[in-house]
């Protein structure tokens, strides 16, 4: 595993001096490390025991080794940014398939070590308590909107994705407190999904979010965060999705969903039984 990945795997547990570290790596991941231990402490303006600390939390048995497989991983180049970082384009099929699978299986397991299920189940009660359901995304947050509404609206929840700003600000004006307002956002930088999280919050709606960063814009705006997998190396904007982002967006909802089918009283396993066979009797006329 290169530096970056385990960087990756292991940031939510480092201490914030030691993110500080991380991030600067994680941004020059492209280039040598030249400077001491000193000379790096003095950079970034913590001490040389807290570089220290970092890399033995990295597993690295001292600074030189961290040293010689970061110039290793330089060296060899990334043509691409927000994919797994252990991935490169010399990589066969079969490489990339057990890379992705492990950095998959990685981020959705640093999401559910530090999920926090009340709120994961305040999420449930009110989708089910709602008179109405919203999803509020763009780019490929929206794709994941989209789902969550094709799951919930088969299970008999009244629901609504809106993927642009100018929508979701007009929407969210005149919810009240029988709507309940999902917004999700990977980095939680989406200015009008904040804005409209905000506005709904303050019309009385209950509000989620579901983002990376329980700092940002987004997760402050909702009454609840649900936090997924962190990235350590800053992210290119619009460059493209992080993928493990992606998939922990969807563990998310997938947990948020298998909770209303369990917690419906029968109803959402009725509502499912019936859509069934309307789509059947709809498709074998």
């Amino acid at each position: 595993m290169g530096i970056v990945a385990r960087i990756q795997q292991r940031y939510p547990d480092l201490r914030k001096s030691e993110k500080t570290v991380a991030d600067y790596l994680c941004a020059h991941s492209d280039s040598r490390l030249e400077m001491s231990i000193t000379e790096l402490a003095n950079t970034l303006g913590v001490s040389e025991a807290t570089v220290s600390r970092f890399t033995r939390a990295l597993g690295y048995r001292g600074y030189s080794e961290m040293k010689l497989a970061l110039a290793s991983e330089s060296s060899a180049g990334r043509q691409f940014v927000n994919i797994p970082t252990t991935m490169h384009e010399t990589d066969s099929l079969i490489e990339i398939s057990q890379k992705l699978y492990g950095a998959l299986s990685s981020s959705i397991g640093e999401s559910q070590k530090h999920l926090d299920f009340e709120a994961v189940q305040s999420a449930v009660t009110q989708v089910l308590k709602a008179e109405h359901v919203l999803f509020l995304g763009v780019g490929g947050a929206a794709s994941v909107c989209e789902e969550a509404a094709h799951l919930l609206l088969k299970s008999g929840i009244q629901t609504t994705v809106h993927r642009d700003g100018y929508t979701q600000l007009v929407a969210t004006t005149t919810v009240d407190e029988t709507f309940t307002v999902f917004g999700i956002s990977h980095t939680g930088t989406t200015d009008t999904v904040a804005r409209s999280l905000a506005l709904a919050r303050e019309r009385g709606s209950k509000t989620f979010a579901i983002t990376s960063d329980r700092d940002s814009a987004v997760a402050t705006a909702a009454e609840h965060a649900l936090i997924t997998w962190h990235h350590g190396p800053p992210q290119v904007p619009l460059y493209g999705d992080f993928l493990e982002g992606r998939i922990c967006q969807m563990y998310i909802i997938y947990l948020i969903y298998l909770g209303v089918l369990f917690q419906s009283g029968g109803s959402a396993k009725q509502c499912l039984n019936d859509t069934a066979e309307n789509l059947k009797q709809h498709f074998m006329r």
